[in-house]
């Protein structure tokens, strides 16, 4: 199988800090420290590893933190396609109490490679394209990029027929949805934030999707973590899946993700959207029992995949 091409700009070196108690304005002794490379589009990659498919992953990458990103993507199997820049590739450092169950999340911001990088990048990736078997973009843009950035790779990604599959929201999903994307994939806040009101019922929920795919899409989903997803398909059936409850959640970052993963995964291996979205949610909640993201267990993504309850809302 050709490899998954997966999109996004910002990746980071991740720290997760274990703390028996973490209190707020006094000093915390972390029990463990846990270094990985992550970012949205990273994170998909590694799922899609870990699932066994052949993914690489697209990224502005630069300086010590970049080399050490470089050297986890080949323990993770991953293709590297990232594009050096001479800024440091930021740190994102997770906390979690693992006392009181909490977790906490320090994002650095990208630092701004500039324009001569930014036409590499797309340079280099829409030439790969051409060797995918997939798209998958996921993240929202940096301050750096254009609103439209990434409409060029689409519009080829769907003139070879390839799947595309998308995991942001606002004006940069909106701009793509008229190259009619196999699927866009948002939580409950970001479809709030996209068409900028308050959903309150399943009906307003319904509403936003069929408008999303009235601008273009042919599938949407809607995810709320722990709670139900609700997908749209193109034929208009309604559906309300639900995970498991876990009795313990270590650390979600990362959840949405693998979902966006396990649901690549089984679109690719000819599986019909409802099975390869429960799937995709197994794996979510799979890694949700996992310290650093995308580190989940395959296996028992497959039995909590029998878990997931499926209900037709037409």
């Amino acid at each position: 199988m050709k490899k998954i091409l997966c999109l996004g700009l910002t990746p980071a070196l991740q720290r997760t800090l274990l703390f028996d108690a973490l209190d707020i304005n006094s000093v915390n002794r972390a029990t463990c420290v846990i270094e990985s490379a992550a970012g949205k589009a990273l994170n998909t990659a590694r799922a899609l590893s870990t699932l066994s498919m052949p993914a690489e992953v697209a990224g502005l990458n630069g300086g010590s933190t970049g080399r050490k990103i470089e050297a986890f993507l080949k323990k993770y199997g991953v293709v590297s396609a990232q594009t050096a820049m001479k800024a440091e590739t930021r740190i994102c450092t997770t906390l979690i109490d693992l006392k009181k169950g909490t977790i906490t999340e320090l994002v650095e911001e990208a630092p701004d490679p500039g324009e001569t990088t930014l036409r590499r990048f797309k340079q280099a990736n829409l030439k790969r394209l051409s060797n995918a078997s997939a798209l998958v973009i996921s993240g929202t843009l940096p301050p750096f990029a254009t609103e439209t950035f990434y409409q060029s790779f689409v519009h080829k990604a769907v003139a070879q027929h390839l799947p595309v599959i998308i995991d942001s929201h606002k004006a940069p999903l909106l701009h793509l949805l008229p190259e009619k994307p196999l699927l866009v994939k948002l939580n409950w806040h970001e479809l709030e934030t996209t068409f900028q009101h308050a959903l309150k019922t399943e009906n307003q929920l319904k509403r936003d999707m069929m408008e999303l795919v009235a601008l273009g899409a042919q599938n949407v989903v809607i995810t709320q973590g722990a709670k139900a997803t609700y997908l749209l398909t193109q034929d208009g059936t309604f559906y309300r899946l639900l995970p498991p409850r876990l009795a313990e959640v270590v650390n979600p970052i990362g959840s949405g993700d693998c979902t966006t993963a396990g649901l690549v995964c089984k679109l690719l291996k000819r599986r019909p959207l409802l099975e390869a979205l429960a799937f995709g949610l197994a794996c979510g909640t799979a890694n949700a029992m996992t310290p650093t993201p995308a580190d989940f267990d395959p296996q028992l993504a497959t039995r909590l995949y029998k878990k997931i309850r499926r209900e037709s809302l037409d």
